[in-house]
Formats: C-alpha cells, sequence, structure tokens
C-alpha cells in the first residue's frame, strides 16, 4: 500500500500524535483541549466489550496527556435490569426486531441528536470524538450545526458485516451504505483501526487524505507480566498444568469453532495440559457441549464473562495464548486480546492475517500460522508446549513491543494530533473566509 497523506497516525509514525504548532498535546488556544467522546453502543457482557473497554481505556489516556475529555454511553444494555426487560419482551422482540430494527435505529437519531445538542450547549468542547455505528448520524448533524469538528473512530466496516453477517435483522436496501457515506462525508477527519479498513474505506469513496491509521491499544500499566495468577489457578483447580487460554467473545470470526479438534489432540498428547476460556457468545454453549460429550470437560474450564478488570489475572493463570481466527478474505480488525495478551508478557499463537501479522514476527514475539492450517495450528502449538524457555523468551518480546508502539497512551496522542489538525483546519478556514 503506498504512503499517502493521512496514512498512518501514531504507531508507524514517529511524530505520533505530535501537537500542532499552537502549543503542546492536548492544549488550544483557549486552554485544555476539550473533547465529548460519543459510543452508541454499550454492552460490558456481550456484543461490544470491546467497544466499553475501547472507549474507557482510550479516555484515561487522553486524561493522562492533558486533554479534558468526557465519554457518553448513548445506549446502555447488557445490564440486570436490561436482561430482565429483554426477557419479558423476548417473544415480541423475536417476532418483530428482524423487521423493524433498523428503522428503529434510524428513529433513534431523534432523540440522540437532542441529547448530543444539549450537551455541546452544556459542555461547549473544542472537537467531537465519535464511534462510528451503524445508522446513527445525529452526533454529525450537531458538530456540523454546531460548526465544530468531528473525528470519526471507525472499527469496523459496519454495512458491510450487517449485509453479510447479520441474518436475523432484514437490511434495508442502499439506507445502510447512505448513512455510512454521510457519517464519512461529515467528518473533518477519519481514522481506521487497520490499514485493511482504510483500503476498504478509501474504496467506498472516503479521501486517502481524510483516513488516518490508528491501531487499538493496551493499558501497559494494568497488563504486566509481574501479575500473579494463582488465586485463578487455585479456583479453577489448574494448579501444575500448562494453561493455554483464550479471552474474547465466541463468535465465529474468531475462530473458537476450530478449538474442539484442537484441544481433543492436544489433551490426548499431553497430561498436563488445561485449557481456560473466558467469554461469552453465541458460539460457548455449543463449544462447551461439545467438550461434555468427549469426556473433556475436566480438562476445558469455562468462566463466562469476566469483568474487564479482572483479565489481567485471568491472563496471569495462563501459559500460551490462543488467537485462532479463521482465514478470511477481509481482515479489517485490530484485535484488543492480542495487546493484551502480549502486554502480560505470554506467547500468543495466531493465525496469520491482518494486522496480527505485522504485529508478530514467529519465532521473535510471538507464533503465526497460516489460517486453517490445523495441523500446523497443533505442531507449533506442541512447540510452546514443550519449552518454557521459548514461552518466556517470546513473551518479553511481546511486552517490549507494545509498550514502545501499542499503549492506549500512544493511541490517545495520535488521536489527539489528529483532533489539533482538524481544529487547526477550522480556524485557517475561518479566517480565510474573513470570520474572526
Amino acid at each position: 500500500m503506498s504512503n499517502q497523506p493521512g496514512d498512518s497516525v501514531g504507531i508507524a509514525s514517529s511524530t505520533a500524535g505530535e501537537a500542532p504548532s499552537n502549543g503542546a498535546a492536548g492544549t488550544t488556544k483557549s486552554g485544555k483541549l476539550k473533547v465529548l467522546y460519543i459510543n452508541y453502543l454499550f454492552d460490558r457482557t456481550y456484543s461490544s466489550v470491546g467497544a466499553a473497554v475501547h472507549v474507557k481505556e482510550f479516555s484515561d489516556a487522553a486524561r493522562a496527556i492533558g486533554v479534558n475529555i468526557q465519554s457518553c454511553d448513548l445506549n446502555k444494555f447488557g445490564s440486570e435490569s436490561a436482561a430482565v426487560t429483554s426477557k419479558t419482551r423476548a417473544w415480541l422482540k423475536s417476532k418483530l426486531s428482524r423487521y423493524v430494527g433498523q428503522f428503529n435505529a434510524l428513529l433513534s437519531n431523534i432523540g440522540y441528536f437532542k441529547r448530543e445538542w444539549r450537551m455541546v450547549e452544556m459542555k461547549k468542547p473544542d472537537a467531537l470524538l465519535v464511534r462510528y455505528n451503524l445508522l446513527n448520524f445525529s452526533a454529525a448533524l450537531v458538530a456540523r450545526l454546531k460548526g465544530i469538528p468531528l473525528i470519526l473512530e471507525v472499527n469496523s466496516p459496519m454495512a458491510l458485516e450487517s449485509r453479510q453477517f447479520n441474518k436475523n435483522t432484514v437490511n434495508l436496501p442502499l439506507v445502510l451504505e447512505w448513512f455510512e457515506k454521510l457519517n464519512m462525508k461529515l467528518a473533518s477527519r477519519v481514522y481506521a483501526v487497520s490499514d485493511a479498513l482504510k483500503d476498504y474505506l478509501v474504496s467506498q469513496g472516503v479521501s486517502a487524505t481524510k483516513v488516518s491509521v490508528v491501531p487499538n491499544g493496551v493499558n501497559v500499566e494494568r497488563f504486566h507480566p509481574k501479575l500473579s495468577g494463582a488465586d485463578v489457578r487455585t479456583a479453577h483447580g489448574l494448579e501444575g498444568a500448562i494453561v493455554l487460554g483464550f479471552v474474547g467473545s465466541f463468535h465465529y470470526w474468531h475462530g473458537v469453532e476450530s478449538l474442539a479438534p484442537y484441544v481433543e489432540q492436544l489433551c490426548a498428547k499431553y497430561e498436563n495440559v488445561r485449557f481456560l476460556l473466558v467469554g461469552n457468545g453465541p458460539l460457548k454453549d455449543e463449544l462447551e457441549a461439545t467438550f461434555r460429550d468427549k469426556r473433556l470437560s475436566d480438562k476445558v474450564v469455562f468462566v463466562g464473562y469476566i469483568e474487564h478488570d479482572r483479565i489481567p489475572e485471568y491472563l496471569a493463570a495462563m501459559d500460551i495464548m490462543l488467537a485462532p481466527y479463521p482465514a478470511m478474505d477481509f481482515f479489517y480488525f485490530s484485535p484488543l486480546k492480542l495487546y493484551e495478551y502480549m502486554a502480560a508478557g505470554k506467547p500468543a499463537i495466531a493465525s496469520k492475517v491482518g494486522q496480527i501479522e505485522e504485529m508478530l514476527q514467529d519465532g521473535v514475539n510471538g507464533v503465526l500460522y497460516e489460517a486453517g492450517n490445523s495441523e500446523q495450528f497443533l505442531a507449533k502449538s506442541c512447540q510452546l508446549i514443550e519449552s518454557e524457555a521459548l514461552r518466556q523468551s517470546l513473551g518479553r518480546r511481546a511486552r517490549e513491543l507494545v509498550c514502545a508502539k501499542y499503549s492506549w497512551k500512544t493511541n490517545a496522542a495520535a488521536v489527539v494530533g489528529l483532533i489539533e489538525k482538524a481544529l487547526q483546519e477550522r480556524r485557517s478556514s475561518s479566517i480565510s473566509n474573513g470570520e474572526s
């Protein structure tokens, strides 16, 4: 991919998050930079754990570098009360949501617009930072009407995702793409979490100079190799075992379905190998039933959803980390789990796809195998199981990389740089138009 203006911000460039000439990072001419960060999807236990983690960690890192940032989750769900409400409405939703879900999403912009307008009036931010969500465009309108920059964070091609993967919803013809393009058009700057995602946005008509790449990050103070996993091991009967672990949502695009034959073969080969699987998702129950049928329940521990604050101690209890992504023509992810594995000083074995191949060097700071090649996945796992020295060496170098290039502070500095550039451009435009 050719290097164009806007190609990469913060990670590959030594000028990451460099402040414009008006002052230090996180400042404006009037003082500390004020940013309102809007997230439309907040579910800590099921569909958007990564979104909640991203917003919190980014916000904390931005404050640490001097930004006055307020994050606002406009669509909280996943709480206990919401779960109860969901049960009482389950029958009605099962009958109607397939057909009216996207209409409801569009209508929700009316309420969001009112709330966002009030927040901007009250907080008077210098800029809006918005985590793009399917069919939500209200913040883009507010930013345009208020004359403040909008920075759009894009984590996935949501219109494409909905058409390809959301089989439980009747997708509105042309509407998804139209509103996605509207958001991109109204944004002052756009940043994607991977090169592949940027290339896709450009192919859909977004100017290459408008889109930057800012990969996800990790809190290297929270995730580190000095933590003890002894309590977790004791609680789950894992003392003395070599523990292979997975943390994340049990969706097919995470490759968890490939674990059944893999686990069976490794358990047959090694008496002291155990598996610790953390998270929820649509494939969890099916996978758990498979291991029960194979009489492997004593070798595989499913712990379900764990609060993110406790994930570091679970990673500390693991020896080898798994990221078995399947072969995909378009791998646009910037996997949070991989950054956390590496920050914890753990060796990861991962499929050679997308951004993962950019982060991991096989045999240097991790282990890579060809996606879908089960024999290679198994053989390379055996190498890690049989060599503690190799595990320690790979884990140490993995942490060195994320500390140097992929912390949330590095991520926040890059995004702040984009916000400040957008503010500079807005000021320059105002001056050229004769505005005061």
